[in-house]
């Protein structure tokens, strides 16, 4: 089975939007679903904005867009405050997402951020993903502050200071967040997501996590 893509900005060249099929998983949202809202400006206050079930298993970790056929992929990009719609490239810039568990680096996938029905992909929030080459494509109709915290919820992935997915700190490991190569020690969900950032996520025995890059080498054109 195959999902039909929607048209817009791609990491490599010559590729498209289609969503594979995936094995089926869990991903279960409570509460009555929420308003689609038709514009972003700011980020909420409090993230998910409503109830939603969040990766609390290690890596790796399977988007919305691929679990059910898509059934909940909506509501994990309202539960992140934002919108879906065509692709919008008023706004356009690229940040990076590195991370590494254990020393091997955790696929951060495609289609995160899609919105899918079926077979048939719908629309897409001012963040997602198209590869998984860890970059994550901010777009948007207008200037506006989008937050690492919005992307991980759009993933489904639990992410807090101590914890991402099943990764948490304790018991002989540590996590370890940095920007641009500088530890970054405050909530990590609200990191705002800037033009060629680089965001490392670390998680490993205490006192021997790797270097962080300081940069990313984005292809031509981002």
């Amino acid at each position: 089975m195959v999902v039909a893509g929607l048209a817009g900005c791609n990491s490599k060249s010559g590729s498209n939007d289609s969503v594979a099929s995936q094995p089926s998983a869990t991903a279960a949202v409570s509460g009555t679903p929420l308003p689609r809202p038709t514009a972003y400006t700011s980020p909420p206050a409090t993230l998910p904005v409503a109830p939603i079930s969040l990766s609390t298993s290690p890596p790796p970790w399977l988007p919305p867009a691929v679990i059910n056929n898509g059934k909940d992929s909506a509501n994990y990009v309202l539960a992140a405050g934002l919108p879906y719609a065509e692709e919008m490239l008023s706004v356009h810039y690229h940040a990076h997402l590195d991370i590494v568990a254990d020393g091997k680096k955790v696929s951060v996938p495609p289609y995160i951020g899609f919105v899918t029905s079926g077979t048939k992909a719908i629309g897409l929030a001012p963040l997602h993903t198209h590869q998984d080459d860890g970059i994550i494509h901010i777009e948007n109709d207008r200037p506006a502050t989008f937050l690492l915290g919005q992307f991980f919820v759009e993933w489904g992935v639990r992410l807090t200071k101590h914890c991402i997915g099943g990764l948490c700190a304790g018991n002989g490991k540590e996590l370890a967040f940095y920007v641009n190569g500088k530890p970054h020690t405050g909530d990590p969900r609200r990191i705002v997501l800037t033009k060629h950032e680089e965001i490392a996520i670390e998680y490993g025995a205490t006192g021997s996590l790797p270097t962080p890059p300081s940069s990313y080498s984005f292809p031509s054109g981002l």
